[in-house]
């Protein structure tokens, strides 16, 4: 897309790149962070080689080469108060008419870049090239290509930019930006404490202001220490209104400020949430960003409530979405409400998350049941074998959907590592679970279909989804399909398997159909929990078996 002198174009995304080229020559870029005033706030707004990334992140120089360079600015940490951001050059020595092939696009990626139509006649040393700036709740691109005979010197005082009578600005030799006048020098790296986090920190050489510390270095600016006292507000200092009831009111200098950063600040958080959840470098630099705007951790905690029950809801819905839940997913539930409920103050939400918690720990519950950890119930008078082990005992009403209509019978059902009996006040059933084809749970009711017609049924009990669970687990275990804890199986097949394995799948690789180097594989693995039965027997090929390995 080529853009003309004074022509516009949207930015075609939250983060783009401002690439110059030239032939011949040294161009130095810069930009410059302005507000509604058209200057910029403070000195830490000029980015240029000196000074190449802006505190909040939202504009950062590359290093640059012989015949190119690059700014990147990322506008989701583009300040509110900035209403512009500048893109400027500048040259040591002659003008912008003796260099070369001078080109200036702003790259997105999957996006077409935009392409400046420059004007290179003018005999000038600096060019203020494009400008972004906020229109109707996004950003646009605008090309200027206005230049500045005064050079860098000019175009940098005429945006407010500090400079020294007594030292020329000149790329190359120029210091970074002095601070602003009257406050100190930087101080010296700390050496003990502030080295942990980012943070403002009392400055050395002022006790009465702070400096920014990133981390790694100082930043040049620094802020009055603000009194804890009634009338004067805890970010700025200016003074506000007496509270006579209720809580102080917000500070109207600042509550603008903190509103629209917060609505940037929200969005990030939920990115951060959806992509890694509440921890890692990504979800500490939002803090950090929160530090830097000085705004209390509790108002971002307040602003992040709902966010973190819905992150919490996300998690919940994810891992039901296989009506299993394993291990893993109730630890990460769990490190994720700690994580929350230690930066966040999930108040009255916190009732809500234990029922999450709990609905986890049910699916966690029922999960182990069906893979085969199942219950022991001791019931006397009943008729049992000498091993046989009972699971599940309850009230129970059967319904049989008959051709005359739907016929109802109370009783009890009673399942065992043998068999399943339903005991009612007409005939009973006993059903062993190899005649039990499936188990399920529908409607509230528990639904047993089975190869003989009084064996099956539909039984409405007591906590459907549990008894359905017990009675799964003990049919998967019943048929090998798992084996129940603390119980071990051998990699021995007996004959009479292989000769219904073999009839079943004719005799042939069930991958391939290869009729030679057949072997007996185990569907689920012996190491993963899986049994030697007929339903978990296949015949592969050698070439399929090793294919497969250990995997399911």
């Amino acid at each position: 897309m080529k853009l003309s002198r004074g022509g516009n174009a949207p930015v075609p995304a939250d983060t783009v790149v401002v690439a110059l080229g030239w032939r011949g020559g040294d161009v130095d870029p810069q930009a410059l962070l302005v507000d509604t005033s058209g200057r910029i706030r403070t000195d830490d707004d000029f980015v240029f080689y000196n000074a190449p990334k802006h505190p909040s992140g939202a504009v950062t120089l590359r290093e640059a080469t012989g015949d190119a360079a690059a700014l990147e600015v990322a506008l989701p940490k583009v300040e509110p108060s900035v209403e512009r951001i500048v893109i400027t050059g500048s040259v040591d020595t002659g003008s912008f008419r003796d260099i070369a092939g001078l080109t200036v696009e702003v790259r997105a990626t999957g996006a077409p870049a935009i392409d400046l139509d420059l004007d290179q006649t003018e005999n000038v040393s600096a060019v203020i090239f494009g400008e972004f700036y906020r229109r109707g709740g996004g950003w646009k691109f605008r090309n200027v290509t206005q230049g500045w005979d005064s050079g860098l010197r000019g175009l940098a005082e005429e945006f407010g930019v500090g400079i020294d009578d007594d030292e020329p600005v000149s790329p190359g030799e120029a210091p970074a930006p002095p601070a602003p006048s009257g406050a100190p020098a930087p101080a010296p790296a700390p050496t003990a404490s502030p080295a942990v986090a980012p943070d403002w920190y009392t400055d050395a050489q002022d006790p009465s202001r702070v400096r920014w510390w990133d981390g790694v270095r100082w930043a040049d600016e620094t802020r009055p220490i603000v009194p804890v006292a009634p009338g004067v507000c805890g970010r700025c200092g200016r003074a506000t209104r007496v509270p006579r009831f209720g809580a102080p009111p917000p500070c109207r200098w600042c509550e603008n400020d903190v509103s629209g950063f917060l609505d940037m600040w929200r969005s990030q958080v939920w990115q951060v949430l959806t992509a890694t959840g509440p921890q890692g470098p990504a979800w500490d630099d939002l803090w950090v960003a929160l530090r830097f705007q000085r705004i209390d951790p509790a108002t971002g905690s307040t602003a992040i409530r709902p966010l973190a029950v819905a992150h919490l809801e996300r998690v919940v819905t994810f891992a039901f979405a296989d009506d299993e839940i394993d291990e893993h997913e109730m630890t990460g539930f769990d490190a994720a409400v700690t994580a929350l409920r230690s930066c966040c103050d999930l108040g009255p939400a916190g009732s809500h998350i234990e029922q999450l918690r709990q609905r986890m720990l049910r699916g966690r519950s029922l999960t182990q049941v069906r893979a085969g950890e199942l219950p022991r119930i001791q019931r006397q008078g009943l008729h049992l074998a000498a091993d046989e082990i009972v699971h599940v005992d309850v009230a129970a009403t059967q319904v049989r959907y008959l051709a005359s209509g739907p016929r109802q019978q109370s009783g009890r059902l009673i399942a065992s590592n043998r068999k399943l009996r339903f005991v009612g006040t007409g005939p009973g059933t006993e059903t062993p679970w190899e005649k039990i084809v499936s188990v399920g749970y529908e409607y509230g009711s528990v639904v047993i279909a089975a190869t003989t017609a009084r064996g099956g049924g539909t039984y409405r009990v007591p906590d459907p989804d549990y008894v359905a669970a017990v009675l799964e687990g003990a049919l998967r275990v019943a048929k090998r399909l798992v084996l129940a804890p603390g119980r071990r199986d051998t990699r021995t097949v007996p004959q009479h398997m292989k000769s219904e394995v073999w009839q079943r799948d004719g005799g042939r690789c069930v991958e391939c159909g290869a009729d030679h180097y057949l072997e007996f594989d185990h569907v689920i693995p012996l190491s993963r929990g899986g049994a030697t039965s007929v339903s978990n027997l296949q015949i592969l090929c050698r070439g399929c078996n090793l294919a497969k390995g250990a995997r399911i």
